[in-house]
């Protein structure tokens, strides 16, 4: 179990998108609790919706369901992309109160590169107020621990963990899951006839959390406390040959991200401000995967590709019994 909290951390550290972010969030607090709201909403758009697509992936590496008593236990990883229009945002959009851009174009989100920024200008003064810079924080990588035992009537029930883990100073984060798949081979006229396809569908949830120390004036006067919780429903079509196993799975995700940095601030015109930023992000749709299972004796590897607005590779390595 130690190697395996030091894999999770180390993989953390490496990838956690809000480590880079936190400092940023602080800043936009020199505009007013209002503006540092909608800035906050804009720029850490691509990690709440990284977070909510990247939860709802990795659940299955098969569309083959466990006989009675068998069971399998995986390591496995998801990383997932932000796409190139989550990179930037344009502020003029935006609803500002007391802050605008210095200049016309767009304002890097924490996903943009770390060459790009943005200053931002009181209104009246025309002063320079802050600057908005990007964290090249555009992948998110979760890794866990899963496994699953088969039930009787043709089902399976899985589970999903990752440990409390530590960001070093910055604080922790760690997640939970539980799913159900069940066959639905016998429903289907032309798979139940040939014995190497399977079918099947599944449901299941994923939550979230993490606690990350803010820091401020080499200080953490507070931290940003994350929760997503993320559901998705998926059928699963697959062919299993001696070795090799191919799946795919069509279906239906949905996960609401909630961000609060919580704490008091004094760094802007308001004074102190305590739990200043709000910040909730919804993410659904229907997606698509495909993927390759390699059996060698009771140990497997296996990997797949999620078609999105996000793409998302997952890959593990496990024991299984089936």
């Amino acid at each position: 179990m130690k190697k395996v909290r030091t894999i999770l951390s180390v993989a953390l550290i490496a990838t956690s998108s809000l480590v880079y972010g936190q400092g940023q969030i602080v800043d936009f607090l020199k505009a007013g609790k209002a503006d540092a709201n909608t800035l906050a909403k804009a720029y850490l758009m691509p990690y709440g919706e990284m977070l909510g697509v990247n939860l709802n992936s990795g659940w299955y590496n098969s569309a083959k369901v466990h006989k009675l008593g068998g069971f399998d236990f995986t390591i496995t990883a998801s990383y997932t992309t932000a796409p190139g229009s989550k990179k930037s945002f344009d502020p003029n959009t935006l609803s500002l109160n007391t802050v605008q851009p210095a200049k016309d174009g767009l304002a890097p989100t924490m996903a943009g590169s770390d060459n790009q920024s943005m200053a931002f200008n009181d209104k009246i003064t025309n002063s320079e107020v802050f600057t908005i810079e990007g964290a090249n924080a555009d992948i998110f990588i979760t890794p866990m621990v899963q496994a699953a035992v088969g039930l009787p009537f043709h089902t399976e029930i899985m589970g999903r963990f990752m440990p409390k883990v530590g960001y070093g100073d910055f604080g922790e984060a760690g997640l939970w899951g539980l799913g159900i798949k069940h066959e639905i081979k016998e429903y289907i006229p032309f798979v139940k006839r040939v014995p190497f396809l399977e079918a099947s569908v599944l449901a299941a949830y994923t939550d979230f959390s993490a606690d990350l120390g803010v820091i401020q004036d080499n200080a953490y006067p507070g931290k940003l406390e994350t929760t997503s919780g993320a559901f998705t429903s998926r059928l699963l079509i697959g062919a299993n040959i001696p070795v090799l196993s191919f799946y795919t799975g069509i279906g239906y995700g949905t996960a609401t991200s909630n961000f609060d940095l919580k704490g008091t601030f004094d760094v802007g015109p308001e004074g102190e401000l305590p739990d200043p930023v709000t910040l909730e992000y919804t993410t659904n749709g229907f997606d698509f995967n495909a993927g390759m299972h390699i059996r060698l004796g009771i140990f497997s590897i296996h990997g797949d590709y999620s078609l999105g607005e996000y793409a998302v590779i997952t890959g593990g390595v496990g024991i299984n019994f089936r």
